[in-house]
């Protein structure tokens, strides 16, 4: 009874579709096979274009790539990267980690290149351009002295003096817990102070002196600046290189 019923549903749906269609719904079959083979032929076009694209994506990437590496033999100093005096440098990915010991503190340096890359206005001018300079990294980075269970942290700004050198400002001081393995992070309800607000007589001892005697320096700010920039041009062509294996499939 059910199957009955059904076919009747569908012969009055197929019988009220007849009623109200035009004479010409009788070349539906050829309109879809007209469809089928527009689709088709699309799909091939597109295929196609999407070869070239493919193709001039490559190409640019490597023309890039090599652009870059001629840069870098150039301008950097070769593949190699410069040091920083002093320091144990680790790095994971856009990530850097410079460490040493000052007597009985352990002392970290936690920086990342990503977005440290800041083109100013005057940068792209015609002398710039000709000399193919290379954009200058200056990431803002923490400084961390650990002595027993406590840390002493900075958060540092690196500027650019008026004779082309660099030096640091201290944007925010705080005590933390020790950290905990490689989590050098910090919890919300540790209060830290603003640099800008310190006594001048503070300022000299803590941001100045105190930091001074364990190696950071107008030539630390100055190497630190050099292996960024460095480090961050070497990052940028392995993300080209590793778009270009996207694109080209290759693992």
């Amino acid at each position: 009874m059910m199957a009955s019923r059904c076919k009747s549903l569908r012969l009055f749906a197929v019988q009220s579709l007849k009623s109200v269609a035009p004479k010409r719904a009788t070349n539906i079959p050829a309109c879809r096979f007209l469809q089928s083979s527009a689709a088709r032929q699309f799909s091939s076009t597109a295929t196609r274009f999407a070869s070239g694209t493919q193709q001039e994506l490559i190409q640019a990437l490597e023309n890039e790539i090599d652009a870059e590496k001629k840069l870098e033999q150039e301008n950097l100093g070769g593949s190699s990267a410069p040091v920083i005096t002093g320091f144990n440098i680790v790095t994971d990915g856009a990530e850097v980690r410079l460490s040493k010991t000052h007597g009985d503190e352990n002392i970290l340096v936690v920086f990342n290149v990503n977005h440290s890359v800041d083109v100013d206005e005057d940068f792209e001018t015609e002398e710039n351009v000709e000399q193919n300079a290379v954009p200058v990294s200056r990431p803002h980075f923490s400084i961390e002295v650990t002595k027993g269970s406590k840390r002493l942290c900075f958060e540092m700004e690196l500027v650019e003096t008026e004779d082309g050198q660099y030096d640091v400002q201290v944007e925010e001081f705080y005590i933390a817990p020790a950290a905990k393995g490689d989590d050098v992070g910090v919890e919300h309800k540790v209060y830290s102070s603003a640099g800008k607000f310190i006594d001048p007589g503070l300022h000299e001892l803590l941001f100045l002196r105190y930091l001074e005697e364990r190696g950071f320096t107008t030539d630390f700010c100055n190497q630190l600046v050099t292996y960024a920039t460095h480090y961050e041009h070497s990052q940028y062509v392995n993300l080209l290189k590793n778009i270009k294996s996207f694109v080209s499939g290759s693992s």
